[in-house]
């Protein structure tokens, strides 16, 4: 059965296929954009039962079989959730897409861009190999660098991307680093079979294990210091935007954490960092977003919030975490998602997200007010919404800790969880007031309404709002699936158990002391704005990556100003002394008294020792030749002598490739030469030719020491007998050399010819370009004047050039001036 690799590849061909059939034509393709990734949901809810009920869906395809390498995709409780929303709000979200770019004729290519950025995500989570998530990691990276880039022409996306591309890339290098380590030493990259261990933290690499896919991880859902990324990104398109923010790339680093959760969580290294980590990045993000004024800036920076709260409940050991962090994942998924394509909608009918010039929208814009207050009850936690459930079930775990297993870690997170509640509703609660609820704008130019939104446009997020605030009315139906995927976090069997009343608990007091204070708040909200406007810039993590990224350039540059800043004999000579160097360190460490001891006579026959000895001549004489004529014949006779190896070691083809390259050189070398003026012999100081005697006499080592090696030395079995052997019945040839270039490894030799003709075509493209013709002509009228050289015109174009000798006056009285 391939299903499972059956939903990847339509989701991936859905955005081939819209970018050919050109879909801003018709708002039919708002429904064929929807229909694909509906269809995948459906299908999931389909399996849902099954795996709800403790079965898992299970494919594998063989990739390279002799390497062990294996394409193994799985669907168990945990990625069934994640996959329900990736494509669930995925398909709302590519409904809402044709709508925001009506009529626009790049629609097509974003939709490209958009459906591998799915497929990728979906990819991610269920794969079961911890090698091929890491390239569904990497495809969803590379993606969103281009979907935040979309609009080219905007520095600030470009700027974004780049900085998104950067931070994520290089956290996904530490994570390879990681998964390499954890499967080299469990010996398997099945992730199904690493859970399934159970003596994982006995291994020595695991601290080295954790440390690096936490580092992976933490770049990738943006936890602090790496947060600074994720705003950056609200440059994209809002779909794009929508998507990376609720569904899919910002919480694959916390996919990656829960799918390993099992195997690390009883490791102190594991709570530790996530604990910490998770809460300041938790903390942070809820704080700065009242700070700003654009709807997308606000609703970035509680995402970075939401996903320290993610990121600080994997770091415990529990099932009641781990269906706390699983309803948190949906709550987020269903409120944040509207909240941006509500801030789109916005954009599109305004003109601006600026909630200084935006006011009265609940009169403008009433369907868009409903899905803005609807999600942003939610978001603040309001009941009867997921928001709620989530923030009573974090409030009630941590107030747990505090009262009855840890006072100190429970108190210091209940109040950090306390901190994030009031933030987090404040600045909802502000952005709803100043853009919706108030009767005036802050700017004395508020913006107007430009283009009426159709009901369509809004009905995606109109639907997911509802959704998230309405169903938990009727939790029944959501318990086996929040259990399962809780389960598969925690690795024991979970039983939820979930009601919105649980009487008037301390709990309930405080969720509902923590909306009173973000109401008061809204009203003070000037004085926290003053106060983190004071904060330097210096201090904001997009400051402090710039001032990174220009210190690695200033290194760079002064490294490359040192060692290739003057003239070719200094950085030839650095290059070719650290080869020498490296040949010298590898030999230190060889036990001399073991080599093989040769006689020269046993290495050389008396014809082949003449030869060595005409070439040793032929290369002193060309260094020390007077003359360039006698230092090309020399070093052409050094060639002969490498020629003559080759007969003598029967390999003709060689030999004659060898001697038809060194009598062409020699030719082009006479040309060249004959052409050229000699360069005046500069005196040469006494300590420059002791650098130079010292570089002569190493590379002459490294040769030597690099031909012994190879000669002295082999690492495992010789393969010039297989080679020799299956020549002819693989190849059909008696030449093996042919045999290996053409047969054996036709494809590099494919790919080499490939290299050489595109850069004989970009050559020829360059030669053939109109700048360079016109600089040609330029050279050929001028430079002769220039160097007192007078050119006669042809005898047929003299009777007609009156005008060009008035132009070449002129030129020349300017020379002369």
């Amino acid at each position: 059965m391939t299903a499972l690799f059956l939903c990847i590849i339509a989701l991936s061909l859905t955005g081939p296929a819209l970018w050919l059939l050109k879909p801003h034509r018709s708002h039919w393709f708002a429904w064929f954009a929807a229909l694909p990734p509906a269809l995948v949901a459906f299908w999931l809810l389909w399996q849902a039962p099954a795996i709800v009920g403790g079965a898992a869906l299970q494919e594998t395809f063989a990739w390279a079989p002799d390497l062990g390498l294996t394409l193994a995709l799985r669907l168990d409780g945990l990625s069934l959730l994640f996959a329900l929303i990736v494509t669930g709000i995925g398909s709302c979200i590519a409904f809402y897409t044709h709508y925001y770019f009506e009529h626009d004729e790049q629609q097509g290519y974003f939709y490209l861009l958009f459906f591998l950025f799915m497929a990728s995500m979906l990819g991610l989570v269920l794969a079961n190999d911890l090698l091929l998530l890491y390239i569904f990691w990497e495809g969803t990276s590379i993606t969103s660098y281009l979907l935040i880039a979309f609009k080219i022409s905007s520095k600030g996306a470009v700027e974004g991307a780049r900085r998104a591309l950067i931070v994520t890339t290089a956290g996904g290098l530490s994570m390879l680093a990681g998964m390499l380590l954890l499967g080299q030493a469990a010996g398997t990259f099945r992730i199904d079979e690493l859970l399934a261990s159970g003596d994982l933290l006995s291994l020595p690499q695991m601290p080295w294990v954790m440390a690096l896919l936490m580092l992976g991880a933490f770049t990738k859902s943006a936890q602090f210091p790496f947060h600074f990324w994720l705003p950056g990104a609200m440059a994209a398109p809002t779909p794009a935007s929508a998507y990376l923010h609720s569904a899919t790339m910002v919480k694959a680093g916390v996919y990656l954490l829960a799918r390993l959760h099992p195997a690390f969580a009883a490791s102190p290294f594991w709570f530790w960092p996530l604990w910490i980590i998770g809460g300041v990045t938790m903390v942070l993000g809820a704080v700065s977003a009242i700070r700003y004024r654009d709807m997308k800036a606000v609703l970035a920076y509680t995402t970075v919030s939401a996903l320290g709260t993610m990121t600080m409940l994997l770091g415990f050991d529990g099932d009641a975490a781990a269906l706390v962090l699983v309803i948190t994942i949906l709550a987020h998924a269903l409120y944040k998602a509207p909240l941006f394509l509500m801030a789109g909608i916005v954009d599109h009918a305004m003109g601006t997200r600026d909630q200084r010039q935006l006011a009265g929208l609940w009169r403008t814009l009433p369907a868009v007010a409903i899905i803005a207050i609807v999600a942003g009850l939610s978001m603040a936690g309001a009941p009867p919404t997921w928001g709620f459930l989530a923030k009573e079930l974090l409030l009630e775990e941590y107030y747990h800790l505090w009262t009855d297993v840890s006072p100190l870690i429970g108190g210091i997170g209940l109040v950090a969880v306390l901190l994030m509640a009031v933030f987090t509703a404040a600045s909802i609660f502000t952005l709803l007031w100043e853009a919706f609820l108030r009767r005036r704008a802050d700017d004395p130019s508020p913006a107007h309404l430009h283009h009426k939104p159709s009901f369509w446009f809004g009905a995606p997020a109109l639907l997911i709002a509802l959704t998230g605030a309405l169903t938990t009315l009727w939790l029944e139906p959501f318990q086996p699936l929040l259990s399962s995927a809780a389960g598969a976090v925690a690795g024991v069997e979970v039983t939820a158990s979930l009601k919105l009343w649980h009487g008037w608990t301390p709990v309930l007091i405080a969720s509902l002391a923590v909306l009173g204070v973000a109401v008061l708040m809204v009203a003070l909200r000037s004085l926290p704005r003053r106060a983190l406007e004071a904060v330097p810039e210096q201090l904001t993590g997009v400051a402090v990556y710039d001032a990174l990224i220009d210190a690695i350039y200033r290194f760079a540059y002064r490294i490359t100003k040192l060692i290739q800043g003057g003239p070719m004999a200094p950085q030839a000579a650095v290059t070719l002394l650290a080869g020498a160097a490296v040949v010298l360190i590898g030999w230190l460490q060889v036990d001399l008294t073991r080599l093989p001891v040769f006689e020269v006579g046993e290495l050389l026959l008396p014809i082949e020792l003449l030869i060595v000895l005409v070439a040793i001549v032929s290369a002193i004489a060309t260094v020390r030749a007077t003359s360039r004529l006698s230092a090309i014949i020399s070093l052409g006779v050094v060639g002969i002598a490498v020629t003559l190896f080759f007969v003598f070691y029967s390999a003709p083809d060689l030999a004659l490739t060898q001697l038809l390259i060194e009598v062409l050189t020699v030719i082009l070398l006479v040309l060249v030469f004959f052409r050229v003026k000699p360069d005046p012999k500069l005196a040469t100081r006494d300590t420059r030719q002791v650098v130079r005697w010292t570089i002569a006499i190493g590379m002459g080592f490294f040769g030597a020491g690099i031909v012994l090696v190879n000669q002295l030395y082999q690492v495992g079995p010789s393969i010039s007998p297989y080679f020799l052997a299956n020549a002819l019945p693989i190849g059909q040839g008696g030449n093996v050399v042919n045999v290996i270039l053409v047969d054996i490894r036709g494809y590099d030799t494919l790919g080499e010819i490939t290299v050489l003709g595109l850069a004989a075509l970009g050559g020829y493209a360059v030669l053939r370009s109109p700048q360079l013709h016109a600089l040609r002509r330029q050279l050929v009228k001028r430079l002769p004047r220039a160097m007192g050289v007078e050119i006669a015109p042809p005898a047929a174009a003299a009777k007609n050039n009156a005008a060009q000798q008035a132009v070449d006056v002129t030129y020349e009285a300017g020379s002369e001036s």
